[in-house]
């Protein structure tokens, strides 16, 4: 904020270059307060910053207790004879004149321009509560009347003179929609219920006729790890089974090998005669995952402890039928090489080494497009986008680490700016017809237990229920929809 992210909030105001230092100040108050409730901590966080230049803001944001007495506070310090805050101690000044050297009257002007900012106004159950219910509202509405109508356009379009043909280069399957934790990046508050589903049986020979690659997800899938076996022992078509995991089921390293174990066991058992086929164990891993949160008995805990993350990649290697695959969401670090010595993968190579492990950074690739830094917007750079590296103990058996964005919808669009990388210059260039070449919304299918088929990456976009429908009305449909076109090949007439 006090980079300039005050100073572009308050875009026009005549007076924001003077109110941008002690505006980001209250909002660093109002911030520390929403994110650190427990006072014994807030101190503890803001002892880091003891030495800084702004030593007199620590001691004003630990004993003020709301807004109103920090910025009165704020004025009295900054307008004081003995302050050194030079450039600050001016424009306070400058804005004391403008308020005919009136102290109450500024802190009255301050607090006002704050208050028609609208920031930090909800708490964070406020604001799930109110993502929830649109996101519920959504999901009510599938293939209810506005989607039936649409649906029934589809089916009396003619077929188009080139028919796309009927295999896709990859499929998901959806079991069930659900995770115990509350990431703050989720794109999912409410997840639609899913009980009582038919077999999948019939839902994964179609899905086995029409790919080789399968994605089951959902959310975190470690209660649904029996359908996963199932499919294994089922589909003979599918060269790739990718699971996505939160990696919280890896209590100890036994836990571990058992799951692991299982999983290869079901690769091993497929008849010779069928594809051969590996399983892609796909675990979410990143300064999210393995957020530090406040427990609700008062004590600090990681979200998903970094020691569970390092039971599965200590026993992975041993398994050749899997090929692990640590999911990281891009942030700051991922402009540098210190994404593999600070944050979340510093402590995994921390806690290895522990475990007698010595981790090798094998290879890193970066993103072909430049990004944004979160933490200074003028600045652009290639992040790391693909890496692996190994376990000294297992050199021929590499562990893939893939980076990708946060979907800015859900809990993430209250994240805080500077915490993830974001594409709002990939959604200009979209927006202005100037897409970079494979960059295109991904139109492949979601076959959800429920029946419902979704695109990938709009699980929202239904073309209807397999189980009712068929297989060949969904397919002419998906061959059909203009919107899936679309969006597949982003058409500005949609706008």
């Amino acid at each position: 904020m006090t980079g300039g992210g005050m100073r572009r909030l308050l875009a026009d105001h005549p007076d924001a270059e003077r109110l941008s230092f002690p505006l980001a100040y209250l909002y660093a108050f109002r911030w520390l307060r929403r994110e650190v409730p427990s006072a014994e901590y807030r101190r503890a966080v803001l002892s880091a910053f003891k030495g800084s230049k702004q030593a007199f803001l620590l001691d004003l944001f630990a004993h003020c207790s709301d807004a109103s007495e920090l910025v009165h506070a704020y004025i009295e310090q900054l307008s004081g004879a003995e302050s050194s805050n030079t450039v600050q101690r001016r424009q306070l000044l400058e804005l004391l004149v403008q308020s005919d050297q009136d102290p109450e009257r500024l802190a009255a002007r301050l607090l006002k321009v704050w208050e028609g900012l609208g920031l930090l106004r909800q708490s964070y159950a406020e604001a799930y509560r109110d993502l929830a219910r649109d996101e519920r509202n959504r999901y009510g509405d599938m293939l209810g009347p506005d989607d039936s109508e649409r649906l029934a356009l589809l089916d009396a379009m003619p077929e188009p003179e080139s028919s796309a043909g009927s295999r896709f280069d990859k499929l998901g399957v959806i079991p069930a929609m659900g995770c115990p934790q509350t990431c703050r990046h989720c794109m999912f508050i409410w997840r639609p219920p899913m009980r009582d589903t038919p077999d999948p049986e019939s839902l994964f020979r179609t899905v086995n006729s029409l790919t080789e690659r399968l994605l089951f997800t959902g959310g975190d899938l470690t209660r649904h790890l029996d359908s996963f076996i199932r499919a294994i022992g089922s589909m003979d078509r599918i060269r790739t089974f990718a699971i996505l995991l939160n990696g919280d089921f890896a209590d100890d390293p036994d836990v571990a090998d058992k799951i692991l174990g299982e999983m290869a066991a079901a690769i091993r058992d497929r008849p010779a005669a069928w594809k051969r086929a590996q399983i892609l164990l796909q675990v979410s891993f990143d300064e999210l995952h393995q957020e530090v949160v406040l427990g609700r008995n008062g004590k600090l805990g990681e979200r998903i402890p970094v020691a569970k993350i390092a039971n599965i990649v200590e026993r992975a290697p041993c398994y050749p039928e899997i090929q692990l695959c640590l999911v990281h969401k891009q942030n700051p670090l991922s402009f540098s090489m210190d994404l593999f010595k600070r944050g979340v993968f510093g402590r995994l190579v921390q806690e290895l080494s522990h475990r007698g492990h010595r981790v090798r950074v094998l290879s890193s690739a970066p993103s072909p497009r430049l990004k944004r830094h979160p933490l200074d917007p003028a600045r652009t750079g290639q992040v790391v986008k693909d890496a692996s590296f190994v376990l000294a103990r297992y050199p021929d058996r590499p562990i893939l680490l893939s980076s990708s964005t946060v979907d800015g919808y859900g809990r993430a669009s209250l994240l805080d700016e500077g915490e993830t990388v974001k594409e709002q210059d990939l959604l200009r260039q979209v927006l202005e017809g100037k897409a970079p070449a494979g960059e295109g919304f991904d139109t492949d299918l979601m076959f959800w237990f429920n029946g419902w088929v979704t695109l990938f990456s709009a699980v929202h976009i239904c073309l209807g229920d397999l189980y009712l429908d068929g297989i060949e009305t969904i397919l002419a449909r998906c061959h059909k929809d203009p919107l899936t076109k679309a969006l597949a090949c982003f058409d500005l007439r949609l706008l």
